[in-house]
């Protein structure tokens, strides 16, 4: 049966469709994790001078129920995704492009699924050439025996795409990048991407990883619950923005938030996973909640905010053995070779003085990088020259007050800093 989109194929071409071959088959990844796959499979073949013959995405997910294809294919710009609920990372792709990025690099695309109904399972095949993509062909679903549910999608055709792109250590890195957290996120449910049987590792992106457990209670001491907390450093950007993941005893994420700390420029990149039975049968409530309490019982909500008030001391204190292990002397590299530091002599007593200014900065920039982010250069040769010009005052702890103003310090950050003044 011949279908077609609402769009034209100009239309879609137009679209803002992937302009990356690693873009593309990120796509289909995604399809695939939508569909409820936990397994993909991407397998290629080529010849001995690396042309590829056709390129195979393959998921265990659900497949496409014939009935709701009309929704999920001719509807572009209108996938069925778009309504999906929210603060879940199980649904990535919401504007139904994800089929078309066949188009960056091949001339024909088949995808065969297979699904279930009334405990029988049924197959069929959709269709769609480059050069018509508003229009494709479906077979009628026929009931198998022996297929099981999921989705393959067989690209043909396939030009300025070879061989070795697909084994190059940029593609893996990318996947990497792209899936390595959410892969992490379901490390415990069998989670996989591979590669002509290969399994994407990406372990080589996680910088840093801790583990803790924390018990709390409510006010009465009446409720309490336990929940097991990882958080991972990575070394570069991920392909999700900073979140809590929020999984229940089956080790399932039933919500996202966003952590306090997405907005810096210090490359701290990070995720915490927090799992606990405390999760158990809320999804519902998690998802439906339209102001910023999750739990509609008083008891739950207490615990909570106490649950979150524990992440952002965690994620505080990480941010700032980061901020002062790595990040600082980056900063004050950056100060010198923009000529931001005021001008001292090789005599001791300047270079004393740069050593007082250098560590009352490490301190400032560790308890709030954001102190100096987005401060134009002239403005901050003009702060710091101050600063060295009240340091070398009888008025030097005039700084105090106009640093506390400034910056949000605990009582050990404000010590250290009086001391340096």
């Amino acid at each position: 049966m011949r279908n077609n989109t609402k769009l034209t194929n100009a239309s879609i071409e137009s679209a803002g469709l992937p302009k990356d071959p690693a873009q593309a088959i990120a796509e289909y990844i995604w399809n695939g994790f939508d569909a409820r796959a936990s397994k993909i499979a991407i397998d290629y073949d080529s010849n001995e001078l690396g042309y590829i013959h056709k390129l195979e995405i393959a998921d265990n997910g659900e497949g496409m129920p014939h009935e709701e294809l009309t929704l999920a294919f001719g509807n572009f710009l209108d996938s069925t995704k778009r309504h999906a609920v929210k603060r879940s990372s199980y649904t990535r792709g919401k504007k139904g492009k994800g089929r078309f990025s066949f188009s960056l690099f091949a001339t024909h695309a088949s995808w065969y699924t297979t699904y279930s109904e009334d405990g029988k399972n049924y197959t069929y095949k959709i269709e769609i050439d480059r050069g018509q993509k508003e229009n494709y062909e479906v077979s009628a679903p026929e009931e198998s025996k022996t297929a099981v549910p999921g989705t393959t999608a067989v690209l043909q055709g396939i030009f300025g795409l070879k061989d070795d792109y697909l084994h190059s250590p940029e593609f893996i890195h990318f996947l990497a990048q792209e899936f390595g957290w959410f892969l992490f996120l379901n490390r415990d449910r069998g989670f996989e991407i591979r590669i002509n049987g290969e399994l994407l590792d990406y372990s080589q992106l996680i910088a840093e990883s801790d583990q803790t457990t924390v018990t709390l209670y409510t006010p009465d001491e009446q409720s309490t619950a336990q929940f097991n907390i990882q958080y991972i450093r990575w070394k570069e950007s991920i392909g999700d923005r900073y979140y809590y993941y929020f999984l229940d005893s089956e080790k399932k994420e039933v919500s996202k938030l966003l952590t306090s700390f997405n907005n810096n420029a210090i490359d701290f990149h990070h995720s915490v996973y927090i799992q606990s039975n405390f999760f158990d049968n809320s999804e519902e409530e998690l998802f439906l909640a339209d102001d910023n309490t999750l739990f509609s019982h008083k008891e739950q909500q207490v615990l909570f905010k106490r649950l979150q008030a524990e992440l952002r001391d965690l994620l505080d204190r990480k941010q700032k053995k980061y901020v002062l292990e790595q990040a600082v002397q980056g900063k004050i590299q950056e100060l010198e070779d923009k000529l931001l530091l005021p001008y001292y002599s090789p005599a001791p007593a300047d270079q004393q003085r740069k050593g007082v200014l250098i560590a009352l900065i490490k301190e400032i920039y560790t308890a709030d990088p954001k102190v100096f982010v987005g401060m134009k250069p002239e403005l901050t040769r003009t702060f710091l020259g101050l600063f060295d010009l009240l340091l070398q005052t009888d008025r030097r702890e005039d700084l105090l007050p106009v640093i506390t103003q400034s910056v949000k310090l605990t009582d050990k950050e404000y010590a250290r800093i009086k001391a340096i003044i």
